[in-house]
């Protein structure tokens, strides 16, 4: 190689070395997720999810309500637009659907269907909350928890059988009764993995798409210093708020600061829809005839 090519090659090394060295911190250095063991192929989310969607919406009622809809889908687009690509899947698709229900919850299931309870929007007090609680839930999907965690469960469930008709006879049942037990244990300890797991890539997501993934701590915080009351699912498998709003924080320093535009005034417009509807209406009224009572 001729000397002044290769002068020039060193040279451009250096300068790349260079803005390496400079790069925002946080770029390089987030948190690697790695997403669980699954036997199940991608292709039976899908159709878990469309199974279970069938009776979830059987059993739930529709929020009717085009403007709420419209903007609980656009800041969940928002979301999976920086679902980082390996965890990116061609045949999930991503729907948003808000259901009526007083409970601060959303829940999502395999394949990309997210459901979010009206209570969740009149919880929340900012776009970045609601923003977070569904980053969260894009995460269970992008990461396939829910078929993951069927597989630990059917491995627990042969492991135990197995064991049991080895043994065999009356002392063959007790094992299998303890190792049950042993099993559920040990299924909770992997549900609270990924628990930390949607936190972490949720709060990277929700930077991704310019958010500040210190809202999702700050409804953490605001849900234990109510005393855990009526905890919401997406957070009772992992009660230790306080755990988790750190670990959160401590993703979101590793992250790019967040970009403007969280369309706030939108939230508040959406908020105040939700809270003047009639079930809404009607449940504060409840709620304030029953502490007039208590106070009397």
């Amino acid at each position: 190689m001729p000397r002044k090519l290769f002068s020039k090659r060193i040279a451009l090394l250096v300068i790349a070395a260079a803005l390496l060295a400079f790069a925002p911190a946080g770029v390089w250095a987030q948190t690697k997720v790695k997403a669980p063991r699954n036997f199940f192929g991608v292709g039976d989310d899908v159709k878990f999810g469309e199974e279970t969607a069938r009776e979830v919406e059987r059993q739930s009622k529709p929020y009717h309500d085009e403007e709420v809809a419209a903007y609980v889908e656009r800041v969940g687009r928002r979301l999976v637009a920086n679902v980082p690509e390996q965890y990116q899947r061609r045949q999930f698709r991503y729907t948003f659907h808000v259901v009526e229900d007083r409970d601060a919850n959303a829940f999502a299931l395999p394949g990309g269907r997210v459901y979010v309870n009206s209570g969740l929007v009149e919880t929340a007090r900012s776009e970045g909350e609601l923003a977070g609680v569904l980053a969260h839930e894009i995460s269970h999907v992008a990461l396939r928890h829910g078929t993951a965690s069927a597989s630990k469960a059917l491995l627990a469930e042969l492991g135990v059988a197995l064991l049991g008709e080895l043994v065999g006879g009356k002392k063959g049942e007790a094992i299998q009764l303890g190792a049950y037990a042993g099993a559920s244990l040990y299924l909770m300890k992997f549900s609270r993995d990924y628990e930390r797991q949607a936190d972490i890539l949720g709060a990277q997501i929700m930077s991704g798409a310019g958010y500040d993934p210190r809202d999702m701590s700050l409804l953490f915080r605001r849900l234990e210093g109510e005393g855990g009351r009526g905890l919401p699912q997406w957070l009772s498998d992992h009660p230790d708020l306080e755990k988790r709003a750190r670990r959160v924080e401590e993703e979101a320093a590793l992250l790019p600061a967040p970009r403007g535009g969280q369309a706030s005034a939108d939230f508040e417009r959406i908020k105040e829809r939700v809270r003047n509807m009639p079930d809404a209406r009607a449940r504060r009224a409840r709620a304030e005839l029953g502490l007039r009572a208590l106070d009397n």
